[in-house]
């Protein structure tokens, strides 16, 4: 290779500052600046791109050549090639920083839970989907379980880690069909006591036969009762779950027993949606007004804290009303009536809270009750969507004299997985925030008391 003295005198010059090795072809020139004591301190293989291209930019500046530049090949070491080679290569660097950069947030993610380390989540069979969006939020993958039948249509539980001495947690919503997840959930939890786990706590986000919650008749069964008996005798020593249709089966368990409000968490949406103007919260019979009168407190604060930043304004203060049905045989409403003159009702967006739809058959006749006192929208607000039968196609074909809907919108929870279309009348809202808080709660043990999370708005930031 020759060049004139001069250009000769400065790349010695610059080979006593770095270590240069020279190919046969000066455009293939290699830099090695490993050895510099100024990049001592830097990881090039870890450095951000834009720290590499201004050490790049340095160096077309000492070198310059015509269509090439000097690009970072690994080490300390920047080889000079063609300007469109460095361009590929800059974008391959780039790309790989960002995955980079993405694993290592998710492992710091997952270091944000220390009290998790010593736990493991399943997702029962009821509650696949949830429980693995729950696990992910917590920074875990959920357990290897198995979920399978014999042939004769007996449950066949596998479970295939190790939970020798670790905080087990199952999440199992009573789903359809309602007997085989429950005795999915009793079998698993037996087969974990069996497998040494230190403890055992249920997450059933919708627990089964809470209507049968007493004798409603002669020679009846207390069907609730022998549930949490079966769930406490499989070793299951807690049971969290969200809005239970009874209070008083708390009572039912020896153990801890945790129910968690699921309205809360509509809060935030019905105050972007609904938030202006007239709002009446509307209990479907009288064993709801204390959860009417609950949500409509919780409604008017959140309204009041909004109108301080002025979006949206709180028009009329919240008014709370009941309604009295009567029953002649599960699942059919045969009286529906409003409780009071219906002067809150007028012009106003009703709020219909209940803690669960089934055939939607009560929903629908509160509805047109509503609208017949002159309602302006009305909304129902549901826990679990059980949605039996035809239940989603009467809220759609449900409609007033005029030809309009008699309902609005239908807000549910995913406490159970919607078998149906859900379309653009009914709206889903998780409730994987506020089961990973009270598990992450639990874990720690000895933390804040899961009755903080009755009035959670969905506002945590992890």
């Amino acid at each position: 290779m020759r060049e004139s003295a001069p250009r000769q005198v400065g790349q010695d010059k610059m080979a006593q500052e770095v270590s240069l090795a020279f190919p046969p072809a000066l455009e293939r020139m290699c830099v090695d600046l490993s050895g510099q004591d100024w990049l001592q301190s830097v990881d090039l293989d870890r450095a951000a791109p834009r720290e590499i291209e201004a050490i790049e930019a340095y160096l077309d500046g000492q070198f310059p050549q015509r269509g090439a530049q000097f690009a970072h090949i690994g080490g300390g070491r920047f080889e000079l090639m063609s300007s469109f080679e460095a361009g590929l290569l800059r974008a391959e660097r780039e790309l790989e920083f960002q995955i980079k950069r993405s694993v290592d947030i998710a492992g710091v993610e997952k270091q944000a839970a220390p009290a998790m380390e010593n736990s493991v989540l399943f997702a029962g069979s009821g509650s696949r989907a949830l429980g693995e969006k729950i696990a992910h939020r917590l920074g875990m993958e959920p357990g290897n379980i198995l979920f399978g039948k014999f042939a004769n249509g007996e449950s066949r539980i596998v479970v295939n880690e190790s939970v020798r001495d670790k905080h087990v947690f199952v999440i199992q919503s009573s789903s359809k069909p309602v007997n085989d997840t429950i005795v999915d959930l009793c079998l698993t939890a037996d087969a974990l006591k069996r497998a040494s786990a230190k403890s055992i706590t249920a997450v059933v986000p919708y627990f089964g036969y809470s209507r049968q919650d007493r004798k409603d008749r002669v020679r009846g069964p207390i069907s609730a009762r022998w549930v949490a008996d079966m769930y406490e005798k499989s070793g299951i020593e807690r049971v969290v779950t969200i809005d239970i249709h009874a209070e008083q089966i708390e009572g039912f368990f020896s153990r801890a027993m945790d129910n968690l409000a699921g309205f809360p968490l509509m809060v935030p949406h019905i105050c972007q949606k609904y938030g202006t103007g007239k709002i009446t919260v509307v209990s479907p019979d009288a064993g709801g007004m204390r959860r009417a009168e609950a949500a409509g407190q919780l409604l008017a604060r959140h309204l009041v804290k909004l109108s301080s930043d002025s979006d949206p304004a709180l028009d009329v203060a919240i008014r709370v009303e009941g309604m009295y049905k009567r029953r002649d045989k599960p699942n059919e409403v045969a009286e529906s009536r409003l409780i009071g003159d219906g002067e809150s009702v007028r012009g106003a967006t009703c709020i219909l809270v209940d803690d669960m739809i089934d055939t939607g058959g009560s929903s629908v006749k509160a509805a047109q009750l509503l609208r017949s006192y002159g309602a302006k929208r009305v909304v129902v607000c549901a826990t679990h969507p059980i949605f039996s039968g035809a239940c989603v196609e009467r809220f759609r074909n449900a409609s007033t004299s005029n030809g309009e809907r008699v309902i609005d919108e239908v807000l549910v929870t995913d406490t159970l997985p919607l078998r149906r279309g859900k379309g653009d009348l009914i709206t889903v809202i998780s409730v994987e925030r506020l089961l990973a808080e009270a598990i992450r709660r639990i874990a720690q043990g000895g933390g804040a008391s899961l009755r903080e999370l009755l009035g959670f708005c969905g506002t945590f930031d992890n």
